[in-house]
């Protein structure tokens, strides 16, 4: 039981005592104004502080233990040392808080704002930050095992040397973060925004990245061992010195990657800047099959075949043409492409910049890949292979008016944009 009521706890405050190591157990301050205090070394372990305001308070070496702590304003204050294991602190408001050294192990922070939060060596395993804001925080040597962060907001983050072993990050915004030293060991990143952020000599084994966006990021000496990339956005990664063999890196699009060292590039660009990233012989030196239909250009009612691995890029005006393509052949259209009333089919992956519109539906069938960018338009049904789902991708800016079909003509769903 608490030595203090909160009545008598507020008198005393207001009378200028210091409460340092005051048993505060199970007091009901939900909502107190209490900013600027000094609860230094004091035990709140089961303590009620929903929506309590505390901002730029001292809380330095506090037991705050299974603490209700949602919605509160911690702006600022000052949790260096804290123990807030199993608190919750669910929509509270922790910016520019100090909890250096901090102990958060399986508290509740969904939805928390941390932007700018110092978090260094401060122990994280197992907490639930959903959807929660860590915007320029300071996570050096942090620990995060196994830490729930999806949806979560890092850019700017600094993570460096950081522990995330099995931490679950798919979908979050890591744009800039820094990664360098961390352990990211099993780590589920689908489709985590990883732009310009620099994962140096990062631990990603066996890491889940599908779909992730590394575009300009730094993985320079990364071990990537058992790591599985399907889909990634690659285009100038910087992956040279990195060391493992990947589990998996299909549909890798990638314009251009860097192979070289920290003070010497080495670009590789086109088609085997993909076949590169993934560890697999490139296609350079004439080894895929290239073909170019250019701008100004206009086919009509034509029926095309286009060999397996083919590398097919059109920026000319296609109507009413049927193209049949090859198990990995890859079909571009451009940003000057037009295919209209036109039917593709086969296990390919289509990349529209341009314009597609069908004639009959479903005009695409079977592909492995769809995407289609920012100036890209798609009207149509795509129709996935019978035997695993197509992979799709689109990017913000895209015009989507088309169906997805489960395959062999199932009823599927509508996307628009």
């Amino acid at each position: 039981m608490a030595q203090l009521t909160a009545q008598v706890l507020r008198q005393r405050l207001e009378a200028g005592e210091k409460l340092e190591r005051a048993d505060l157990r199970g007091l009901d301050l939900s909502k107190a104004r209490l900013e600027g205090t000094s609860l230094r070394r004091c035990d709140l372990e089961g303590a009620n502080l929903d929506s309590a305001l505390l901002a730029r308070g001292n809380l330095k070496g506090a037991i705050l233990r299974e603490a209700f702590m949602a919605r509160a304003d911690l702006r600022e204050v000052n949790l260096e040392g804290a123990d807030l294991e199993g608190a919750n602190l669910e929509g509270a408001n922790l910016e520019g808080a100090n909890l250096r050294r901090a102990n958060l192990e399986g508290a509740n922070l969904e939805g928390a704002n941390l932007t700018g939060a110092r978090l260094d060596y401060a122990q994280l395993t197992s907490a639930r930050l959903v959807g929660a804001t860590l915007t320029g925080c300071q996570g050096m040597h942090g620990h995060f095992a196994e830490a729930n962060l999806t949806g979560a907001h890092l850019a700017g983050a600094d993570f460096t040397a950081a522990t995330l072993t099995q931490a679950k990050l798919d979908e979050a915004d890591a744009t800039g973060a820094v990664f360098q030293d961390a352990h990211l060991d099993g780590a589920s990143g689908r489709a985590v925004r990883l732009g310009d952020a620099q994962l140096q000599r990062a631990v990603l084994r066996n890491a889940m990245l599908a779909d992730a966006h590394l575009e300009n990021a730094s993985l320079w000496g990364a071990q990537v061992e058992g790591a599985t990339f399907d889909g990634a956005f690659a285009t100038g990664a910087k992956v040279g010195g990195w060391s493992g063999t990947l589990a998996s890196a299909e549909f890798v699009i990638a314009e251009w990657i860097d192979l070289g060292s920290p003070t010497e590039a080495r670009v590789v660009q086109g088609r085997a800047a993909a076949d590169a990233f993934a560890g697999r012989p490139t296609a350079e030196g004439g080894a895929a099959k290239k073909r170019y239909f250019g701008k100004g250009d206009v086919l009509k009612n034509a029926t095309l075949e286009f060999d397996d691995g083919a590398v097919v890029e059109i920026e000319s005006r296609f109507e009413h043409c049927s193209l049949r393509l090859g198990r990995g052949t890859e079909l571009v259209v451009g940003a000057e492409g037009v295919l209209e009333g036109c039917q593709i089919s086969g296990g390919g992956s289509i990349t529209i910049h341009g314009r597609y519109v069908e004639r009959e539906s479903p005009g695409i069938v079977g592909p492995m890949q769809v995407v289609v960018s920012a100036s890209g338009s798609l009207q149509g049904a795509v129709e996935q292979p019978a035997s695993q789902n197509t992979r799709f991708a689109f990017e913000p800016g895209c015009a989507l008016r088309m169906k997805i079909l489960r395959g062999k003509g199932e009823r599927g769903r509508e996307v628009a944009s």
